[in-house]
């Protein structure tokens, strides 16, 4: 009852394995279009190269199953030609990903040193208004001043007032000396409180702008990953700059895209390609060059076979009866233990094995032929 669970549950997992490659090819190649859309003089020119860049991209990540399947089938140019092809490709990638990377960490440096320049001046103004404030200690309202200088002004001086004898005290006189220099002292009084209105005014607003701009520039220019990292490499030892970290982070996000985009499929279906009806191939076991040797194998007094030659008609037996070969060390390595079970005779000619009085079945070379 647990297998078709297991089964069930391996589906699921390579499924979301392949969509999440997807998400990462998708990145990837959208990545590699917006930098070489960049590189064109034109909008045509734009999307040629844009476009190329993403189709590239997503060839990347097919061309580890055809080198793969290329190597499988011994087609070595294939497997040449794929590798160049995917080490081409992903260099390109690599380079448009740090690139973007390097871009949109320039970007937010800038928006961070912008926003910590934004807070300093609103923090800088702030203590310079409190700094006048201070100094301009308690006053009192204008509007009482005023008072207190329209007082002056309605003193009786003789038969009129003494801001109609000196004109509200902007000509001369000596009767109204005294009442002018204590209105002189109000008027200062007057600019005074009004500075501090103002004072007071300009300060509620820059208090609330600073709270508006709330964590804004409060870690100043610095990259805080940056300092972190830093200060951890600091520490053990390893002494590196924020310019080396910045450099190692950019590479970093570079390769996170590009080895997910380039190896995340092919990863993720490796449970497919290594089971058959929902369970894991099993390795081909002696028993297959036994039956190769059962088959084609008979004795003949005069006559010698080298593993060479056992070989190259195992591959043809094994191509007749679509079975999968076993690569020549492995096959030299399971014959000669199984002659050894079998008490075969054999000995190394030109340091390669050889099996006297041993030769090819005639009967089962006319059945290959007649398969082939």
């Amino acid at each position: 009852m647990k297998k078709p669970v297991s089964g069930a549950l391996t589906h699921l997992v390579v499924l979301g394995g392949i969509l999440v490659s997807l998400g990462l090819i998708a990145v990837s190649a959208t990545l590699n279009f917006r930098m070489a859309y960049r590189m064109g003089d034109s909008e045509l020119d734009g999307l040629i190269f844009g476009s190329g860049a993403a189709l590239a991209d997503c060839l990347k990540a097919m061309l580890v199953f055809f080198i793969f399947w290329g190597w499988r089938q011994r087609e070595w140019l294939a497997v040449s030609a794929g590798s160049l092809v995917f080490v081409v490709c992903s260099a390109y990638s690599l380079t448009a990903g740090i690139g973007y990377a390097a871009q949109l960490r320039a970007h937010s440096e800038a928006v961070r040193t912008d926003a910590s320049q934004a807070r300093s001046a609103v923090t800088s103004e702030i203590e310079r208004l409190e700094t006048r404030q201070e100094q301009l200690g308690p006053q009192r309202s204008a509007r009482e001043i005023s008072a207190a200088i329209e007082t002056v002004y309605a003193r009786v001086l003789g038969k009129t007032t003494v801001g109609k004898y000196s004109e509200n005290c902007t000509t001369g006189g000596n009767w109204s000396r005294h009442s002018c220099e204590e209105a002189a002292k109000l008027r200062l009084e007057l600019a005074q409180a009004e500075e501090a209105e103002n004072v007071a005014l300009r300060l509620t607003e820059m208090r609330a702008e600073l709270r508006s701009l709330g964590a804004s520039g409060a870690e100043g220019g610095s990259d805080p990953q940056l300092a972190a990292l830093s200060g951890i490499l600091q520490t053990t030892g390893l002494g590196a700059d924020q310019g080396g970290v910045r450099l190692a982070l950019l590479v970093l996000v570079g390769c996170l895209f590009e080895l997910g985009s380039g190896l995340g499929l092919y990863v993720a279906t490796v449970p497919w390609r290594k089971s058959r009806n929902g369970q894991a191939a099993m390795p081909r076991e002696v028993g297959d060059v036994e039956d190769f040797a059962v088959e084609r194998l008979v004795p003949r007094r005069g006559e010698g076979l080298s593993i060479t030659a056992l070989f190259c008609e195992y591959l043809r037996w094994a191509a007749a009866t679509g079975a999968d070969a076993l690569p020549e060390g492995e096959f030299a390595e399971r014959f000669a233990r199984l002659a050894g079970e079998c008490g075969l005779p054999t000995r190394y000619e030109q340091m390669r094995l050889f099996l006297p009085n041993v030769g090819l079945s005639q009967t089962g070379t006319a059945a290959t032929d007649r398969t082939a």
